[in-house]
């Protein structure tokens, strides 16, 4: 595999990109999930940036928790009834760092809710 094929996920579309990066984690995960999950990601993110209080994305603010694996101050997307994504603000909050995304079951599991 090229380094170009294992950052796919980092060809998003240009306006995307201006506010939103994607960490090795989540692009790891990413590779893992099927190709209409990706393809789904790929075509959400766009939508997501233009109108992110859309009520179909769910998005919230996690809270913390002792269970929990994800960072504080993090915010949870859903892209579709049962993949989830979650991104952390960078330090000068412009810049929207998406750091895991999975399954409905896998997100609670990472959230501590379960």
């Amino acid at each position: 595999m090229t380094r170009c094929e294992s950052m796919k996920v980092a060809k998003l579309p240009s306006g995307f990109r201006a506010r939103n990066r994607t960490a090795r984690s989540f692009r790891v995960l990413y590779k893992k999930l099927p190709k209409q999950s990706q393809e789904l990601i790929r075509l959400t993110g766009p939508a997501f940036d233009a109108n992110p209080l859309a009520k179909s994305f769910r998005h919230h603010e996690l809270s913390a928790n002792r269970r929990g694996k994800h960072k504080s101050d993090s915010f949870s997307v859903s892209i579709s009834m049962d993949l989830r994504a979650i991104y952390a603000m960078s330090s000068d909050k412009e810049t929207r760092i998406w750091y895991w995304v999975g399954t409905h079951s896998q997100y609670n599991i990472f959230t501590g809710i379960k």
